[in-house]
């Protein structure tokens, strides 16, 4: 049980990330952490701030929407809130599905904790005029900020300096609002956080989470649910700790809903009866509701967004479902090779669509 008392948990959310805020309040504490964990409203509702208000754990930082294009602005406002002792930020898509301690130890050694980025060479010089750096940017791995965690003691500095880098982007638009992907702030509070790690916080000062301890959303349909009531599920022989649905749409939207392992633990962490927060009807999404009705929706999302294909080999038991689908994918793989080789030329090749994210999607992870 994590329940070191110095430890606090910050997170963003506005109305529509609702329902993943929901299900990581509820992964934290059914996982057994008793920290409290404040939550920056970046525009909840006001039947979405009650429901919240019931849980003793958690306490509501009043933000301004308005003053952002995009609430990941405001990850570091654990700034505004006097955050001391050990501060873990940590994004509302995300489902926890063990304890944190290891990585909060990381972080009491007092290093900053936090993941590599799937795509880890993220550089840009740009970064020390945009965000007036005191030296320019070194290449080093660059992180994702969807989970980081550090010592205010060792680090009284960085919570400010995150929130001034991200001040000075506040207008500017990022991926989700249609920024090119090589944008030098595309990735908004991210290429924040990294730039002043990579400028003016020594190489030694990030201390990397182990790289299997996190699930990216691209990788869901090779998880293996174990059991959902604890939460327990595997990848690649190994016990991940964090599921992150990263990228655009969300799993609890009509367009992101996919039948894989976050979206069991997803619905199971919304209506289970042990919950901390269980919500009333009116707040689920019609993908996320109990019923008939909004099962057969649910059903006709999963095969809109994943292909027949796909949607018949997740209802097969997780192991046949993950064998069939690796068969599958070296299969595409060698077809697209075979296409290549033979095809005179690209121009008017149709390939068979993609079903994860490659290249520069990949660099999305908020």
């Amino acid at each position: 049980m994590a329940t070191d008392g110095d430890v606090c948990f910050y997170t963003i959310s506005n109305a529509p990330y609702f329902p993943g805020l929901v299900a990581l309040i509820n992964s934290l504490i059914l996982t057994g952490h008793t920290q409290t964990i404040r939550v920056g409203d970046c525009g909840l509702t006001p039947a979405q701030r009650k429901v919240l208000a019931g849980c003793r754990q958690v306490e509501l930082v009043e933000l301004d929407p308005a003053k952002i294009r995009n609430p990941g602005q405001y990850k570091a406002f654990a700034h505004i809130a006097n955050a001391s002792g050990i501060a873990v930020i940590i994004d509302s898509d995300m489902i926890v599905t063990g304890s944190l301690a290891p990585l909060i130890a990381q972080a009491r050694q007092g290093g900053i904790c936090a993941f590599p980025n799937p795509i880890d060479d993220r550089w840009h010089a740009q970064w020390e005029e945009i965000f007036a750096l005191q030296s320019p940017p070194r290449r080093q791995t660059y992180v994702c900020s969807g989970f980081v965690a550090f010592s205010t003691d060792y680090w009284p500095d960085l919570l400010a300096r995150w929130w001034q880098a991200c001040e000075a982007i506040h207008s500017h638009p990022t991926y989700q609002e249609g920024s090119e992907w090589d944008s030098p702030t595309a990735q908004s509070d991210q290429d924040a956080l990294n730039a002043i790690l990579m400028s003016e916080y020594a190489t030694d000062a990030v201390s990397l989470a182990p790289v299997e301890k996190q699930v990216y959303r691209w990788d869901f349909r090779f998880l293996e649910t174990r059991d959902a009531h604890t939460l327990d599920c595997r990848f690649q022989e190994h016990t991940p700790l964090i599921l992150h649905a990263a990228l655009t749409s969300k799993p609890w939207e009509e367009k992101g809903a996919s039948n894989d392992t976050y979206f069991i633990f997803l619905r199971r962490l919304l209506l289970g009866r042990d919950v901390a927060i269980r919500l009333p009807a009116d707040l689920l999404t019609p993908v996320t509701a109990s019923g008939l009705m909004p099962w057969l929706h649910r059903q006709s999302c999963f095969v809109k967004n994943m292909g027949v294909i796909e949607y018949a080999l997740s209802c097969l038991p997780p192991v046949f479902c993950i064998r069939a689908r690796r068969i599958k994918d070296r299969l595409r793989e060698k077809y697209l090779q075979w296409r290549k080789k033979d095809a005179p030329s690209t121009a008017g090749t149709v390939l068979l669509p993609e079903e994860v994210p490659t290249g520069d999607q990949a660099r999305s992870i908020t």
